[in-house]
């Protein structure tokens, strides 16, 4: 069992004396445990897992599962020869294109307005993404009185549900906006060369 990395939803976990391990999303779920059984008791932080090897019936913590996964291979030195990293670069102030190219390109590609004024003016002006919440109170496209692209009224929409906004920069302990390139391998089969990724 997993915990999202930023852990927005709750996982408890209980073992009782016998080895028998209950996992919840809230305390007192199961209401005929007796607490005096009950040896340990856990809650999963943000990225964080447990696990019960079905074989042996031992049961692992978040550590010990990791500590096992990173021991089997030199992950490290496999990133430090094989990633590329690429830094920050300036770039030209001259315009590649003219108004007239731009709007049509932007039209195109179903940029409106408030996409160019929110995002765009952000990312140019400040050099960051901009923080927005997991909400989207937006009406679905066969309902609004805007035009749309053709794809939007086919695509599936999030839950229109209110959440707080999650910030690289706030956050930085489990949200990152740096991305890699490159060929992902198979996670069966292990390699250095699943560590060549810029």
């Amino acid at each position: 069992a997993s915990l999202d990395r930023n852990g927005l939803r709750p996982a408890r976990y209980s073992i009782t004396k016998d080895g028998t391990v209950y996992m919840m999303s809230e305390t007192g779920v199961i209401p005929d445990l007796d607490e005096s059984t009950i040896v340990e008791k856990g809650r999963l932080g943000p990225g964080q897992m447990i696990n019960v090897d079905l074989v042996s019936g031992e049961f692992k913590d978040n550590i010990k599962i990791k500590s096992e996964i990173a021991s089997r291979h030199p992950y490290g030195e496999w990133i430090a020869n094989q990633r590329k990293d690429v830094k920050k670069m300036d770039f030209d102030e001259e315009r590649m294109y003219s108004d007239k190219t731009t709007t049509f390109a932007q039209g195109t590609f179903g940029w409106g307005l408030e996409d160019i004024g929110m995002q765009i003016a952000d990312m140019a002006g400040s050099a960051k993404e901009t923080t927005y919440s997991m909400g989207d109170d937006a009406p679905i496209s066969a309902l609004s009185t805007r035009p749309h692209t053709l794809y939007s009224y086919f695509k599936q929409r999030f839950a229109q549900v209110t959440n707080p906004p999650i910030d690289p920069l706030r956050e930085g302990v489990v949200m990152s906006l740096s991305m890699t390139l490159g060929k992902k391998e198979s996670i069966y089969k292990v390699s250095e060369k699943g560590a060549r990724l810029i």
